[in-house]
């Protein structure tokens, strides 16, 4: 709940009347909308008033306001512009009260149940903060009344004077004239009139230009810089103050050489008073503050002044009755009273409630009654506020309301810090304590007093809860439990606690306080009816559990309807997963539906853990004609889908392949000017990215080789792929991890248990790959051009962090695990080939492999999708020997060569556009709110944008656009995902469909194409922006009229509203009785189903402009069609934000074919529906998207390369002789 402050109408006038901005900063407070500080009787009082500021006497402008008129209440169309200027200090005051009504607020105030207007500032202009404070710019401030009927909108503008003083002492020092009549005299000699202007005279001539301006007349528009009376009291320099106020000066031939003529300003003609600052108002503004100066001048300078002053009326009253505060009730005071009333301040705790010292008591009460529902949490405060005014101002009135909050248990700060300070709890320091710090420490004390003490410890600790607004800490203090997790707390339980350790804890709780079972039966009847759970209602019946869940409800409790279809194990693990989500605090049941329906389905009673389900029937091709599958080795079903598609890029693979053409030589003086990821890799780093590429130089041969439809990654592959740096020991052979176990033979897939919980939570099932913020964030970026690299959106700061991220640091793996001892050559040979199989060498013990697999699973469940692709890059370009270098020493090789594009970003401040360029493995788009194309998805990338800048001038706005320098062949397209829900404090996966063509023509993202020049592509682009700019205004209204807070149109709400109406009128005519205290206007539902209709036309109106608008976007480019890419593989990922499955299809353009490879199965797409379309529950969703140069994509890709060796005719473990041949007959060593 917000807690803020306000004041009444007539304190923010009194406010207004003294507020200064020229020492805002010295004050250190904003007095107009800071609310004042909280008062210290002990300490003497601050002034509520600067002593420099200036008491304003505001003047109205009459023809820039919009004034009220005496006698009429303002309704739902009514708007109050006062617009006035200080007689003092020059400053300008506009003040806009706007009535318009948004809905409910219908019932302005004044009114019986509100005697003022109660304002809380809102917010002040963006366009208009200024860091500085500077008192020279001027400030808009934004109030709403607080009462929630009223539709009071107040806007405050403040303005600096227009002549600033140096124009002031350039007009009127007697310096400056003296020295303007010498230049006079040089510049025109002819002349021997020339007399020093007096320091009126440019006071009094300004004005008479201006006034001229307001009404101009012919002849007196033009003024020749050679005029005597012009050239003495302006002369030259004063350019720069005439420029300001609109004048233009000329240069004109007549006749006798050039002559330098100004000309007055030209002014618009008289317009609204709403219409905004423009030159009119600035002349207008000018001529009030020169009425002033000319006034404050001597009156023996005043002879011959042309213009009289005549000062227009003071605007104090005028503001007063805008605001509804012209004759409030104030209290009677005695004379002397009065007087010091108006001659002292009044005491803070005025200030305190937002009101004065003149307010009768029952404004007194109305004032702290706003501020203590506004402001909840300072009710302590307003509180002993109303007590001190009640006593100084000795009102039985006051008194009585003080006597009746004390009794309902209201405090004021004395009694908070008193209550703090029984738990040992530094006032000061609270505001910095959780309400759980605090309740523990109600706890811990609550176990150390005796029990005739806990009813003042809990009444001190409701004083508290009082004072912070915790309902958790008054709900604590009452000692009642009314929730679930009241009642999980009171147990000392959690909500992943069966049903099981309910009955326990409640046994423990009652045995140990047999008085608080009434409280522990209430805590158990509360869980029970949260979990739906028939065990514990049953328990409290007969005080034993019910029968455990049977098979029909757990289906029920997953919402699977259908009880005979088959289930697929990962959908099953992906549904649990989505439930969790769903109803959090039911994870224990919904774990056991899941157990059941895995044990009814796949025969597993341990709940699915290693069961064996039917395997699907396997397609079978020739293996010369089919690519092979990965099998999966524990979590990396993604690094599968990465490294199958890897090796369908046709140069990369060849120079894996031939890796020693393009191997770095590891010497210092090979790599002393290496650089990759703007970082300079060490010898130690090198060898291990070699090592990585050796052996995915053996993956990829026993993919073209293998005789067989799968083939299984090494271990030493994922380690050196995953892996990273040595940051997070991973699990070693001395501590052993469960695992997730398996399902039809595979890994179940997701993040570990926490270790200390890992037995109890051994049910809990996640997923193979997490898709957070930074998954979605996609490859590493590195900065070309003057740009620094930086971590991407969604990734954490911290220098952990950003070491984690690190793909070049020394230490690459965990010492923990020796890489040495696993049987991997690095840098394989060919041997000769063997004229007989060898027999097959005894297994390896399993506790060093399984160490290893474990690692690898840790550090795939701590990496996102992404991750692993950037990784892999690196590790590349680490790897092999650059082809060139760029301007900043980044690397130039294959890897770049392929995959990076190089953005430029265009930015544009103050008429000047700065090109700053960088280059990237990928782009990064965002699925939308709905589901878009993906040329939706890339706009938005390349859309312009506008920024905040603070070194923008005149209001200018700073923009923003992208643009394509330079296309890689291989283009890689990240779909970010996952989206942060602050509210709940978790991420969740958006799931909306991004549509892919299988042609993307991307010249519309390109600085320039062949048929297109740079400043033609980039004009077409601003017209698309124009467009979709125009679409954004009118979907802005189209949701105001179709959506509301109600759930349904604006147009249905009002038409409710007027049935509503009706059946009160109805219910008071046929039953004669009086159901509305407010008589009901005649004709007003008529009313509200005429403006219900007019609303619903307005909406509909809008159809056909959306509709025109979104075809023109989709189509502006049809046209561009220079740069085609082909799709060639699709990352696909399903499941939730934390837990699924990956798999990726790529497309053969060799047979135009479509294959799935799913870990080891590789399957052909029959239906293309699959891969372009998505389902409407849990659907499969695009991660990553592959394009490729259509013009090369036969050289760039290959999705077939098959060369498979024949099987042996058998191959013959070898075992211990004891083992199978104990009892053979050995005949000079060879069996019989």
């Amino acid at each position: 709940m917000s807690s803020r402050p306000g004041k009444t109408a007539p304190r923010l006038i009194l406010d207004i009347l003294t507020y200064d901005p020229r020492y805002e900063k010295r004050a250190g407070r904003n007095i107009l909308t800071d609310p004042p500080s909280h008062y210290d009787p002990t300490k003497p009082a601050d002034r509520a008033v600067p002593v420099k500021n200036c008491k304003h006497m505001f003047m109205t402008k009459h023809e820039q306001s919009i004034l009220p008129k005496p006698g009429i209440l303002p309704d739902q169309e009514t708007l109050y512009k006062v617009s006035s200027f200080c007689q003092k200090c020059r400053y300008h005051l506009d003040l806009i009260v706007d009535f318009h009504d948004y809905g409910v607020r219908n019932a302005p105030c004044p009114n019986k149940d509100f005697p003022l207007h109660h304002f809380i500032y809102q917010e002040e202009d963006p366009n208009e903060q200024d860091v500085y404070l500077d008192h020279n710019i001027p400030k808009t401030f934004r109030f709403q009344c607080s009462a929630k009927q009223c539709p009071a909108n107040l806007r405050i503008s403040i303005r600096p004077p227009r002549l600033k003083e140096q124009y002031i002492r350039l007009m009127t020092d007697r310096t400056f004239l003296r020295r303007r009549l010498e230049s006079a005299k040089r510049i025109d000699p002819d002349r021997t009139d020339h007399m020093m202007a007096r320091p009126i005279d440019g006071l009094d001539f300004l004005s008479s230009y201006m006034k001229d301006s307001l009404n101009p007349q012919k002849g007196k528009t033009r003024i020749p810089l050679l005029n005597r009376k012009f050239l003495v009291t302006y002369g030259r320099d004063c350019d720069e103050m005439l420029t300001e106020f609109g004048f233009t000066r000329e240069v004109e031939n007549n006749g006798n050489g050039d002559e330098i003529c100004w000309y007055i300003p030209r002014p618009p003609a008289e317009s609204d008073p709403l219409a905004g600052d423009n030159l009119r108002v600035m002349v207008e503004d000018v001529i009030a503050e020169l009425s002033v100066l000319i006034s404050d001048r001597a009156d023996s300078e005043k002879q011959g002044v042309r213009n009289t002053v005549i000062l227009p009326q003071p605007s104090q009253a005028e503001i007063e009755r805008a605001l509804g505060c012209l004759d409030y009730n104030k209290r009677i005071m005695a004379r002397a009273e009065a007087k010091r009333a108006t001659e002292e301040e009044d005491h803070p705790y005025y200030a305190g409630l937002g009101a004065l010292g003149d307010f009768s008591d029952e404004l007194i009460l109305f004032a702290y009654d706003r501020q203590v529902e506004t402001d909840p949490r300072n009710a302590a405060y307003y509180f002993e506020c109303l007590q001190d005014l009640a006593i100084g101002r000795k009102s039985p009135v006051l008194e009585e309301k003080v006597q009746i909050l004390a009794s309902q248990g209201q405090t004021n700060r004395k009694e908070v810090a008193k209550a703090y300070g029984y738990f040992g709890i530094d006032p000061l320091h609270s505001t910095h304590l959780t309400d759980e710090i605090i309740i523990g420490t109600f706890r811990a004390r609550l176990q150390d007093i005796s029990p005739t003490l806990e009813e003042e410890t809990r009444n001190m600790l409701r004083i508290v809860g009082q004072a912070r607004q915790s309902s958790a800490i008054l709900q604590e203090a009452s000692n009642a439990i009314e929730t679930y997790a009241q009642a999980l707390s009171w147990l000392d339980i959690s909500a992943n606690t069966p049903d099981e350790f309910v009955q326990t804890m409640f046994t423990v709780k009652t045995e140990e306080n047999p008085a608080s079972r009434d409280i522990a039966v209430k805590a158990v009847e509360l869980i029970a009816q949260h979990r739906n759970s028939e065990r514990l209602r049953s328990f409290l019946i007969n005080g034993k559990m019910g029968p455990e869940m049977d098979i029909g409800e757990a289906y029920q409790i997953l919402g699977i309807q259908d009880r005979v279809a088959a289930i697929d194990p990962t959908v099953l693990v992906t549904t649990l997963e989505v439930q969790k989500q769903i109803d959090s605090d039911n994870i224990p049941r919904l774990e056991q539906a899941y157990r059941l329906i895995c044990k009814e389905r796949f025969g597993d009673a341990e709940g699915g853990y290693g069961a064996a389900a039917p395997e699907e029937p396997i397609e079978t091709h020739p293996l010369d004609t089919w690519p092979v599958g990965c099998q999966n080795i524990g979590n990396t079903c993604y690094l599968n889908s990465v490294l199958q598609f890897l090796f369908t890029i046709r140069p990369l693979r060849e120079m894996v392949l031939n890796f020693d053409n393009y191997k770095q030589e590891c010497t210092p003086e090979a790599i002393k000017d290496k650089i990759v990821g703007r970082r300079k890799p060490s010898i130690e780093v090198v060898k291990k990215a070699q090592e990585f590429v050796f052996e995915l130089k053996k993956l990829f041969h026993m993919m073209i080789q293998a005789p067989s439809p799968s083939v299984r990654p090494e271990v030493k592959l994922a380690f050196l792929a995953l892996v990273k740096d040595a940051q997070g020991d991973p699990p070693t052979k001395t501590s052993p991890s469960k695992g997730l176990g398996v399902i039809c033979g595979m890994p179940v897939m997701g993040p570990m248990p926490n270790p200390s919980k890992a037995d109890e939570l051994e049910s809990k099932l996640g997923d193979s790959s997490v898709i957070d913020g930074a998954a979605m964030t996609g490859l590493s970026a590195v900065n070309g051009s003057d740009t620094q690299i930086t971590d991407g959106p969604g990734q954490d700061d911290s220098s952990d962090k950003k070491d984690n991220a690190n793909p070049f640091k020394d230490n690459l793996y965990e010492e923990a695990i020796d890489l040495d001892a696993i049987d991997i050559v690095s840098e394989p040979t060919k041997p000769d080939p063997p004229s007989r199989p060898p027999p097959v060498p005894p297994r390896p013990k399993a506790a060093l492999q399984d160490s290893v697999s474990t690692t690898v699973e840790y550090a795939a469940r701590q990496q996102d999708a992404a991750e692993i692709m950037m990784n892999i890059f690196d590790l590349f370009g680490c790897a092999i020997k650059p082809m060139g270098t760029m301007e900043d020493g980044e690397q130039i090789d294959l890897i770049k060569e392929l995959f990076y594009t190089n953005i430029t970003y265009a930015r544009t401040t103050n008429g000047t556009t700065t090109l700053k360029s960088d280059i990237q493995d990928h782009i990064l788009t965002s699925p939308g709110d709905k589901d878009r194309h993906i040329y939706s998805a890339l706009d938005d990338e390349f859309d312009i944008d506008d920024l905040d800048d603070p070194t923008t001038r005149d209001g200018a706005k700073s923009t923003k656009y992208e643009f394509i320098a330079r296309l890689p062949p291989v283009l890689i397209i990240n779909v970010r995902r996952a989206v942060y829900n602050a509210k709940e404090e978790k991420s969740f996966k958006n799931e909306r469909h991004v549509a892919l063509d299988d042609t993307l023509y991307l010249d519309r993202y390109l600085e320039s194409t062949k048929s297109m020049t740079a400043a033609q592509l980039l004009e077409t682009r601003k017209e698309q922006w124009e467009y979709k700019r125009q679409l954004r205004a009118l979907q802005r209204r189209k949701a105001e009229l179709e959506q509301t807070a109600l759930e349904m149109s604006l147009s249905d709400v009002v038409e409710c509203a007027a049935d509503y109406i009706t059946d009160l009128k109805t219910a008071d005519e046929e039953l004669l009785v009086d159901l509305d205290p407010l008589p009901i206007e005649p004709g007003l539902a008529e009313q509200m189903r005429i403006k219900a209709h007019n609303l619903r036309k307005d909406s509909s109106l809008l159809d056909e402009p959306i509709r025109q608008l979104e075809e023109r976007i989709e189509s502006h480019f049809d046209g561009l069609k220079d740069h085609p890419y082909r799709l060639h593989a699709i990352f696909i990922h399903r499941g939730t934000a934390t837990g699924g499955h990956y798999w990726i299809y790529i497309h053969d353009f060799k047979e135009n074919i479509w294959r799935k490879y799913n870990d080891e199965r590789v399957t052909e797409v029959t239906d293309i529906k699959e891969i372009f379309t998505q389902e409407e529950k849990w659907p499969a969703t695009s991660t990553g998207i592959v394009y490729v140069r259509e013009e090369g994509k036969d050289a760039l890709t290959e999705a077939v390369k098959r060369d498979p060796a024949k099987p042996p005719s058998g191959d013959v473990e070898m075992k211990d002789i004891s083992d199978e041949f104990a009892n053979a007959e050995v005949i000079d060593g060879v069996p019989a």
